[in-house]
């Protein structure tokens, strides 16, 4: 299929429900105009690196798309539209690319965000470059923790590293059968269905970040795992971080007693909720708010004065982690 019947057959006539987006899909670029300002931030998934080579392709279309769309949610902002760049195998079928457009319309529509734009050609794998594009009015950044700010977290941890042993082996276990899905994952191994949807469609936690986005002082996301997050975290604020890690809100059936465990949700990575600081006086809005939109959230540390440490506690008694976040090089 040629370029241009490949984006007229699967990526047009989709929804243009934005009214700063003049033009989109169809001309050499996309014009925005808008009156606030604009936070952008591009992510690249690669086949065998960040996702299995023989995952399915909703699958694919999930894990680059949610993996990108994290990023909006640290900064506070509004899902406004992305742009799609697809780097495609020539054997590549026509079915994959079309269960590939059909889960990336389905998560467009769930979050509210058009697809504006984009780019593709051909290479030896696949690849799948995202750029989200949103607005807010004051942007939530990673160097705005106060010394006596509460730390919390959204959602749970770990989930997701804790369940990718488990899929990778059973793609080798099939000759790399690309219809195994989650269910038959699940059924073979008996691991946590949580865990498996924490890795293949982790629930960004959108609304609630730009609901409370007023409330806090700083935020990240948790991609790398929280360890090395938080680190960017106290660095960039230039304060100290103190956790307690019998608050971490760790995945269904993973124990903070067992170190393998506690490994999992702090350097596992792919968790995509939020780490964030907020003042002790937010401590009862922050928790209604999470409460009336049923989002999980867990008060998990407080900020100190410091030069950008993070220090970890078993009660009273420091303790010292092994560990590191994932590194990209």
């Amino acid at each position: 299929m040629r370029e241009f019947d490949l984006i007229k057959t699967h990526f047009t006539d989709w929804s243009t429900n934005c009214s700063n987006l003049k033009l989109g899909i169809g001309d050499d670029c996309l014009v925005w105009q808008g009156d606030q300002p604009l936070v952008i931030s591009t992510d690249t998934a690669v086949q065998g690196v960040h996702f299995p080579e023989q995952a399915r392709p909703d699958q694919v279309a999930s894990r680059a798309f949610l993996s990108a769309l994290s990023d909006l949610a640290a900064m506070g902002a509004s899902a406004d539209f992305f742009t799609l760049a697809l780097s495609l195998p020539a054997d590549l079928t026509d079915h994959w690319l079309s269960e590939f457009a059909k889960q990336l319309r389905v998560l467009a529509q769930q979050y509210q965000i058009v697809l504006a734009g984009g780019d593709t050609t051909r290479s030896k794998l696949i690849t799948v470059t995202i750029s989200v594009h949103g607005c807010v009015a004051k942007p939530l950044l990673r160097s705005g923790a106060i010394a006596g700010d509460d730390i919390w977290v959204t959602g749970r941890l770990g989930g997701a590293a804790a369940a990718l042993p488990t899929i990778l082996a059973s793609y080798d276990e099939t000759s790399g059968d690309a219809n195994l899905g989650t269910q038959a994952v699940s059924a073979k191994t008996s691991i946590p269905s949580q865990w498996l949807n924490a890795y293949w469609q982790p629930d960004i936690p959108m609304l609630f970040a730009k609901q409370a986005s007023s409330l806090l002082n700083s935020a990240i996301d948790i991609s790398d795992g929280l360890m090395g997050d938080a680190g960017h975290l106290a660095r960039a604020s230039q304060v100290d971080l103190e956790f307690d890690i019998h608050a971490l809100p760790l995945a269904e059936q993973l124990q903070p007693n067992v170190p393998q465990h506690l490994a999992l949700a702090l350097a596992g990575g792919d968790d995509y909720q939020l780490c964030f600081t907020a003042t002790k006086a937010a401590r009862q809005s922050i928790t209604l708010l999470a409460e009336s939109i049923n989002q999980p959230v867990s008060l998990v540390g407080r900020v100190v004065r410091g030069n950008g440490d993070v220090r970890w506690y078993d009660g009273t008694h420091q303790i010292k982690p092994a560990l590191q976040g994932y590194q990209h090089f």
